[in-house]
């Protein structure tokens, strides 16, 4: 096991969330900020951090 995929083990419930806020805002910023499209930049930060956690493994 890798160190970041003890480290993703390692967050809180909230810590993870934040990651997945700071990813979806980055996600966001990149597309152009375009307005409607928080749900959809969300889900797409969530899959992305979970692909992560399972490559990590």
């Amino acid at each position: 096991m890798s160190n970041d995929a003890i480290e993703r083990d390692a967050l809180t419930p909230e810590q993870r969330e934040e990651q997945i806020r700071l990813a979806a805002y980055f996600i966001w910023k990149a597309n152009g900020e375009p307005e409607g499209t928080a749900e959809e930049d969300w889900l797409q930060a969530e899959e992305a951090f979970a692909e992560e956690s399972v490559e990590a493994v």
